[in-house]
């Protein structure tokens, strides 16, 4: 299966790519599946198609979920047939979201400070770590010569000294963004290697001064299960005959 949709800028934290990812997978389904069922459909709206936008959704959340190696509740669907692939589809579709959902508002919340290990970044450090980011530009200016690649990371950059900036962030959120500029800089050359070292510096610095804050268990969620029907009454016992 050909991807119809961008994956090379996708973060280093699997959890926050796939909720980047499978909102493209998502809206690529939503577009797709409207030519599908105009040209597989009769003047009765009688679908005779084989649900391919449906199938392609699915096939690229189980792709990614196994290179990644997550573990999701979510039950390959892929094999069946059209009828039982469609009334299975729609629970497929739901629990996906659910999950990207989850991981889309995890992500926010370790982003803005309220969830993970906590660092107070004081002014000192902030001044050291701005410092090694300022040798990583020049760095980069130097050495890479490839427009498209530069703003890449220079973009990773600025995200990275935007997390120092702040009072209070989390590890996560740091180490996150550091992810992501050690990629790129990994693909970038062995020329880059000095700023690979900056980098290095910058990571000891975080991972010596953080302060582990511990978060409340999630509570069970008592479900809603269907009711079953009431039992037909019996007219033997109620027509006296």
């Amino acid at each position: 299966m050909t991807l119809n949709f961008k994956i090379d800028d996708l973060p280093a934290s699997s959890e926050e790519a796939f909720a980047k990812f499978e909102a493209r997978a998502r809206e690529h389904y939503d577009e797709s599946v409207v030519n599908d069922r105009r040209y597989n459909s009769d003047q009765h709206d009688n679908y005779h198609g084989s649900y391919e936008p449906e199938r392609s959704y699915v096939t690229a959340i189980l792709a990614f979920l196994d290179e990644y190696s997550i573990e999701a509740e979510i039950e390959d669907i892929s094999e069946l047939g059209n009828e039982d692939f469609f009334v299975h589809f729609g629970r497929f579709k739901s629990k996906v979201q659910y999950i990207s959902t989850r991981f889309a508002l995890r992500q926010n919340r370790i982003t803005s400070g309220s969830i993970g290990t906590t660092l107070q970044i004081t002014s000192n450090y902030k001044s050291e770590v701005g410092s090694l980011l300022e040798r990583i530009r020049k760095i980069i200016n130097q050495e890479v010569s490839e427009g498209a690649k530069k703003d890449k990371i220079f973009t990773r950059i600025a995200s990275l000294q935007s997390e120092v900036d702040r009072d209070i962030t989390t590890v996560d959120a740091v180490f996150g963004r550091m992810l992501d500029l050690s990629k790129l800089l990994g693909e970038a050359g062995a020329n880059i290697k000095p700023a690979v070292d900056q980098l290095e510096k910058i990571k000891k610095i975080f991972w010596d001064n953080s302060k582990k804050i511990d978060t409340l268990p999630k509570p069970d969620r008592p479900k809603m299960l269907p009711k079953a029907d009431a039992p037909s009454p019996n007219l033997d016992d109620e027509i006296p005959f």
